[in-house]
C-alpha cells in the first residue's frame, strides 16, 4: 500500500485522489499515461510514494533542471527517516557540475578535456602493466604521482575508478574495488549532487554516479537523457534497464514538449565546419600511412567520399558567410530550394553523395579522429563530420516530413555577427511516444498543465492516449485575490491607444502603490517592459519602493534577486521582468518575498514567418481551432500562468494576482478564459483600473485585521481531516489505521475531489514489491 511509503502523518486536500490515480495507473502498467494538473501545494512530489509501492522495477524521474533533483532527494530523505523503507536513489548530472578538474580545462570544454585525459590515463595504465611483471594494475596498490594542475598527463580520479588487466596481449579495464566500495557506501545514505564529489574518496564522481545509477531503485535524469536523439536509443542499454519494468515520472511536464523540440534540433555553425575540415585532414593522413594495405575497392569509395566532403564543406562555409553578411540579427526560414541547388550543384544523386559522406564520417569515428567537445553516453567525442552529415540528412528529411522546419539564425556579439543553420522537428509527440509506449507507465506532473487535452495532443499526438486528472488549488481562497482586466489589452490593434495605455498604467500603479512590500510586474517582451518603465518608476518614488529590472545576462540575476529579497523588509521592491524570462519561472518567491504579481498582456510569440509555418503544420494536423491552440495560444497561456504562479507559494501566504489583459477573462475568438484552470476561472474578478484599485485596497485592509487562514498541519500545506487522533492521545495515526484496514487511502473523498476529472478510483492494493524497497 502506498501509505506505507508516505512520510507524512496526514494527507493534503485532494492528495488521496492524486495518489490513488498514480497507484492505479502504475499497477496496471500496459504503457499507461497519467497527466496530472496540480497547483502548488498539492504535494505532487509525493506521487513517488505511490510509484514506489506499485512499480515493478526501476523508477526514472525526468527533470528539466539540476535544482529539481534536490526536491526529490529531500522527499526520499523523508521516506528514509519516517518509514521503514530505504529506496536507493541515484541521479545523472553533467560532467561540468561534478568534475573535480573542471577549472583546470583552459581553452576546451570539460568534455573534451575529460576525453583527452581519459585516453592518456588508459595509456598510463597500459605502460604500468608493460613495465611490471604483473598482468593486473590496481590503482589502490600504486603510488600515484602528484602532477601540476592544468598540466596533467592522466586523471587521478579516473585512474582510481578502473583496474587494468592484460588478456591475450591486450589491456582491458574494469571497475576498481575502491569504486565498488564507494557505491556500497552511497547505498547507506542519501547524497545530494553538491556532496557527491566529497563522498567519492578520490574516485571520479561521474563514474561513481553512472555505476550507482545502474543498480539504484530510483534514478533522476535530465529530459535530454531520455528524449534527445543522441541518447534515446542507448540510455536503457547503458543503464541496463528493461523498458517494460521502468516507470517514468516527468516533472514540470508542461516544459516537456518544448524541451523535446529543442533537443531534436540540428545546428550547423562555422566552427563545426572548421573542425570537420580538421578531421578530414587527419583522416587523409592516416590513408597516406596505410596506402599500400588498401584494396582498390576501399580506395575508390574513400576517394569519392573525400571528394564529396571537399566539395560540400567550402560551399556550406560560403552559404553561412553570405547570411552572416546580409541578414539582420534574428531568425528566418531558409530557402531550402536555393540552399540545396547551391550545395549539390554538380552532384547527380544527393542520397549517394551523403552515403559516401557517411562512409568517411564513420571511419573518422572508428579511428578516434574526432575534434570538438560533444560526448555521447559512451564518453566518445562525436566527430563534427558526423554532425555536419546529420544536419544535411535532416535537411533532406524535411523534404518529405512537414514537421521538420529549416531556418537561418544570425546573432550578434559587439560588432561581430554569427550565423547558424538549423533544422528542427517542431512536433515532439513521436519522440515522446518512443519512450512512453515502451515503459511500464508514465506519470506527467505539472502545476500549469491546463488544458490537459491540448497538452495531450501536443506531447502524445493522440486524443484519449492518457488518463487526465485536474486538482483544485488546496490553499484557502480567502488568502488570494485574482483579478482580470476588463478593458486593458496588449493586442496589436489598440496597444498604443491612449486610453488603453492609461488603463494598463492604472493597473500597474494599483499593484505597486496599493500592495505593501514586494510586487512583480511581468510583461510580454523587453520593449514593452521598457515602455512602462517610467510608470513603474513614478509609482515606486511615490510609495518609497525600489525598482529592480530583469537583466539581460543570467550572471546578473542572483545579485538582483538577493537585493529584491532584502527589500521585502525594507519598504519593498518592484521587480519588472518578462513572461518566460529568467525571473518568471523556476524561482520560489516564498514568504514575504512577493505579495502581488501583474501579468501585463497575453505573452504570445512573435507572429513571424517561422511561427506561421508552425501554426500551419498543427492546423493541418488537428484542424484550425485545436491546431492554433496548441501551436500559438497554449505556450502563451503557460507563460502567463507560470509568471502569475510566483506569488502564494505556501498556504499561509497572501497575495494579489492580476492578469492585465482582457483576453484572460474572455471566451470565444481571441479569449483564453476557457483554457485556464477551473479554480482560476472560478475566482477571477473582471475589473477596470479604478475598480481594481478599490478592490485591492479593500482586500489589503481586510488582511491587515485578520490572521492568514490555514489548516492545522503536520507538514507543509493544508491537510485532509484525520480519522484518528495522534499518538499523544493513545490513538492510531492515519498510516497505522490504513495498515490495519488494508487500505491504500485512509481519508474520505471530499465533494471537491469527487468532481475532479477522472472517474472514481479504487482503493489501493498491496505493494507488489514486498516489505522492503530495494530487496524485491
Amino acid at each position: 500500500m502506498y501509505l506505507d511509503y508516505f512520510p507524512y502523518e496526514s494527507l493534503r486536500p485532494y492528495q488521496d485522489r492524486m495518489l490513488d490515480a498514480v497507484y492505479d495507473v502504475v499497477s496496471k502498467g500496459d504503457h499507461g499515461v497519467l497527466m496530472i494538473d496540480a497547483p502548488t501545494g498539492t504535494g505532487k512530489t509525493s506521487c513517488i510514494c505511490a510509484v514506489l509501492a506499485a512499480a515493478p522495477g526501476k523508477i526514472v524521474v525526468a527533470v528539466r533542471t539540476v535544482s529539481q533533483i534536490d526536491i526529490y532527494i529531500d522527499e526520499i530523505n523523508k521516506v528514509w527517516s519516517k518509514t521503514r523503507h530505504r529506496p536507493e536513489i541515484a541521479y545523472m548530472v553533467g560532467k561540468q557540475k561534478i568534475c573535480p578538474l573542471e577549472e583546470e580545462f583552459r581553452g576546451e570544454s570539460v568534455y573534451a578535456g575529460c576525453s583527452r585525459l581519459r585516453e592518456w590515463t588508459k595509456n598510463y595504465v597500459s605502460s604500468r602493466i608493460s613495465k611490471s611483471n604483473a598482468s593486473i594494475y590496481d590503482p589502490a596498490t600504486d603510488s600515484i604521482p602528484e602532477e601540476e594542475p592544468g598540466y596533467r598527463t592522466f586523471c587521478p580520479y579516473y585512474l582510481r575508478s578502473r583496474e587494468g588487466f592484460e588478456l591475450n596481449g591486450t589491456v582491458h579495464f574494469r571497475r576498481s574495488s575502491r569504486a565498488l566500495d564507494v557505491v556500497e557506501g552511497l547505498k547507506k545514505k542519501i547524497t545530494p549532487p553538491s556532496d557527491l564529489p566529497d563522498s567519492c574518496q578520490g574516485v571520479c564522481p561521474y563514474e561513481i554516479m553512472s555505476l550507482y545509477a545502474k543498480n539504484s531503485d530510483i534514478v533522476i535524469m535530465n529530459y535530454s537523457h531520455l528524449f534527445s536523439p543522441d541518447f534515446q536509443d542507448i540510455i536503457f542499454q547503458w543503464l541496463e534497464m528493461e523498458s517494460e519494468k521502468v516507470t517514468l515520472i516527468i516533472d514540470e511536464a508542461h516544459n516537456l514538449g518544448d524541451g523535446v523540440r529543442a533537443m531534436n534540433s540540428r545546428l550547423l555553425t562555422m566552427r563545426m565546419i572548421d573542425l570537420a575540415e580538421t578531421e578530414l585532414e587527419k583522416f587523409e593522413g592516416t590513408l597516406g600511412q596505410a596506402r599500400l594495405e588498401e584494396t582498390r575497392e576501399k580506395a575508390s569509395w574513400r576517394r569519392e567520399g573525400i571528394r564529396v566532403i571537399r566539395l560540400l564543406l567550402p560551399r556550406l562555409k560560403r552559404f553561412l558567410m553570405s547570411k552572416q553578411e546580409r541578414m539582420q540579427e534574428g531568425e528566418a526560414l531558409m530557402d531550402a530550394d536555393l540552399f540545396r541547388s547551391f550545395l549539390y550543384d554538380g552532384l547527380d544523386d544527393i542520397d549517394e553523395a551523403l552515403s559516401n559522406f557517411s562512409d568517411i564520417a564513420v571511419a573518422v569515428a572508428d579511428l578516434n579522429l574526432a575534434e570538438g567537445d560533444r560526448e555521447n553516453l559512451q564518453d566518445d567525442i562525436q566527430p563534427n563530420l558526423a554532425l555536419v552529415l546529420l544536419y544535411l540528412m535532416d535537411v533532406e528529411t524535411a523534404e518529405r516530413n512537414p514537421s521538420y522546419q529549416r531556418k537561418v539564425a544570425v546573432t550578434g556579439s559587439g560588432s561581430r555577427k554569427f550565423a547558424r543553420l538549423e533544422v528542427s522537428n517542431i512536433d515532439p509527440a513521436a519522440n515522446i511516444r518512443r519512450i512512453t509506449d515502451n515503459v511500464n507507465a508514465t506519470i506527467m506532473l505539472s502545476g500549469t498543465f491546463s488544458p490537459l487535452e491540448a497538452y495531450e495532443l501536443y506531447c502524445l499526438g493522440e486524443e484519449n492516449r492518457s488518463q487526465k486528472l485536474s486538482i483544485p488549488n488546496p490553499f484557502p481562497k480567502e488568502n488570494r485575490l485574482l483579478l482580470a482586466a476588463k478593458k486593458a489589452t496588449t493586442q496589436l490593434e489598440i496597444r498604443e491607444d491612449a486610453d488603453n495605455r492609461e488603463e494598463i498604467s492604472g493597473h500597474i500603479r494599483s499593484i505597486i502603490e496599493c500592495i505593501p512590500g514586494n510586487v512583480a510586474i511581468f510583461f510580454t517582451s523587453y520593449p514593452m517592459m521598457n515602455n512602462y518603465r517610467n510608470v513603474c518608476l513614478s509609482s515606486c518614488h511615490k510609495v518609497g519602493k525600489k525598482l529592480c529590472i530583469e537583466p539581460r545576462s543570467s550572471d546578473d540575476v542572483p545579485p538582483l534577486l538577493q537585493e529584491f529579497f532584502r527589500l521585502a523588509g525594507r519598504g519593498g521592491g518592484v521587480l519588472t521582468g518578462v513572461c518566460g524570462g529568467k525571473l518568471a519561472e523556476g524561482i520560489d518567491y516564498k514568504g514575504k518575498a512577493l505579495n502581488g504579481v501583474a501579468v501585463v498582456g497575453l505573452p504570445l510569440a512573435a507572429y513571424d514567418e517561422i511561427q506561421k509555418e508552425i501554426n500551419s503544420y498543427y492546423a493541418r494536423k488537428y484542424g484550425k481551432e485545436k491546431g492554433m491552440l496548441i501551436a500559438y495560444t497554449l505556450p502563451a497561456i503557460n507563460r502567463g500562468l507560470q509568471a502569475a504562479g510566483r506569488v502564494i507559494r505556501a498556504e499561509s501566504e497572501r497575495g494579489v494576482l492580476l492578469f492585465c489583459d482582457r483576453r484572460f477573462a474572455e471566451e470565444g475568438l481571441g479569449g483564453v478564459n476557457g483554457f485556464l484552470p477551473d479554480w482560476v476561472r472560478g475566482e477571477l474578478i473582471q475589473v477596470d483600473a479604478k475598480e481594481g484599485q478599490d478592490i485591492i485596497l479593500k482586500k489589503i485592509a481586510e488582511w491587515k485585521t485578520e490572521k492568514p487562514l490555514q489548516n492545522e498541519t503536520g507538514h507543509e500545506g493544508p491537510q485532509m481531516p484525520r480519522r484518528a487522533k495522534t499518538r499523544k492521545s493513545g490513538k492510531r495515526d492515519l498510516r497505522e489505521l490504513a495498515r490495519s484496514l488494508g487500505l491504500g487511502v485512509a481519508t474520505p473523498k471530499s465533494p471537491a475531489a469527487k468532481s475532479a476529472q477522472n472517474p472514481a478510483t479504487k482503493p489501493a492494493a498491496k505493494s507488489s514489491r514486498g516489505h522492503t524497497k530495494g530487496h524485491y
